[in-house]
């Protein structure tokens, strides 16, 4: 159990429940806590579990639902079985559940499992748009899925679905992560890659919902507004196509803002493209993952803890944090439940959106082999 027992929702429900119009159910808040860290998808540092205090932290005590790696943690293939299998039991140990251990691996430069540590080169969504083979497509995610597997990886958080129309995108285009800028083929080459992965049992995220692949700037580091240059009848295509399928065993956010869908806040915070556009709209009922919460255009603009409870709010199911560590040395993670926490007592976050968040994880992860 958390050293945050149930009680210190209670404790704070009574300092604060006053100043709530319809206060929360202390014992429905109660009975959340076990639970809350499911909704975390986070990045650590170090290469091995042993004596990694902090690792141990976000596994027994935060309980979070998932682990993110990065080439921080990669030595090579024998150091990151090692790694995955000491996480996994250590997870299961302390919450008797299984534990999401996910990568970016969409082939290309944005692969994790790289030669430099030891595995084979990849070809990425750009080169695969150019040969525009459908068949190699899947058997190149196939690949990806099948070193995935031997590492002990069962999520990749790709493919990319990003329209590549802008030839000026930084983020998407220029690093060659779209299979281009035909929607229709992106779709088809969409299809293959989810096929591919899953053949070998690794679960898939479309991203970066609603679309990045027009922007000029770049959301890992600033304010992003696609206002003027997005194109939804263009990049809505893929996710339409294989939401439709049933090709879609999750879709990521991105942190774009488009006043047309929402005047006021970026999509990964926005209730109206979340739950209104993904959800309603496009009728997807799977784990809405937030892209990073620790860009620049997030928390420089909201902060972590308030973009967290925003995102939450908005429909968005996991929280994804790509670093732990913050500046002051505190667990991003640990913040990002505080605040969620003290939300959820003060009554600015339903507890009945949480619930529906954590019943989509535990679908998510029902699927996992």
């Amino acid at each position: 159990m958390p050293r945050l027992v149930a009680a210190s929702i209670l404790g704070a429900f009574l300092l604060v429940g006053c100043r709530t119009a319809m206060p929360p159910d202390p014992a429905r808040l109660a009975a959340l806590e076990p639970e809350l860290g499911s909704l975390l998808l986070v990045g650590f540092h170090g290469t091995e579990a042993d004596g990694n205090a902090d690792l141990e932290d976000l596994l027994c005590e935060t309980r979070v639902g998932g682990i993110l790696l990065f080439a921080r943690n990669i030595v090579d293939a024998e150091q990151l079985a090692r790694l995955t299998e000491a996480i996994t039991a250590r997870s299961a140990a302390c919450t008797s559940r299984r534990l999401f251990v996910a990568v970016d691996a969409e082939g290309g430069n944005v692969m994790r499992l790289a030669p430099i540590t030891g595995w084979s080169p990849t070809l990425s969504a750009q080169e695969l748009g150019e040969r525009n083979d459908f068949a190699l497509t899947e058997l190149e995610a196939r690949r990806i899925g099948a070193m995935l597997r031997a590492a002990g990886i069962n999520w990749d958080l790709a493919p990319v679905v990003d329209v590549g129309y802008n030839p000026a995108n930084p983020v998407i285009v220029g690093t060659a992560r779209s299979f281009g800028a035909n929607p229709l083929l992106v779709a088809e080459h969409a299809r293959a890659f989810v096929r591919g992965l899953r053949a070998e049992g690794v679960l898939t995220a479309l991203k970066h919902f609603p679309g990045h692949g027009s922007s000029f700037a770049d959301s890992h580091h600033e304010f992003t507004d696609v206002t003027a240059t997005a194109e939804p009848e263009l990049e809505l295509v893929p996710y339409r196509a294989l939401i439709a399928e049933g090709l879609a065993d999750s879709v990521m956010t991105a942190h774009v803002f488009n006043r047309r869908l929402d005047d006021a806040r970026p999509a990964t915070l926005s209730r109206a493209t979340i739950t209104g556009l993904l959800r309603g709209e496009l009728g997807f009922r799977g784990p809405v993952v937030s892209d990073d919460l620790r860009m620049g255009a997030i928390e420089k603009q909201y902060g972590l803890g308030e973009a967290a409870v925003m995102a939450v709010d908005a429909g968005v199911d996991v929280l994804l944090i790509t670093d732990d560590r913050l500046p002051d040395g505190r667990s991003a993670a640990q913040a990002t439940l505080d605040a969620l926490r003290t939300a959820l007592t003060r009554g600015r976050l339903d507890p009945g959106r949480v619930e529906a968040a954590l019943e989509r994880v535990r679908a998510l992860r029902g699927r996992l082999n």
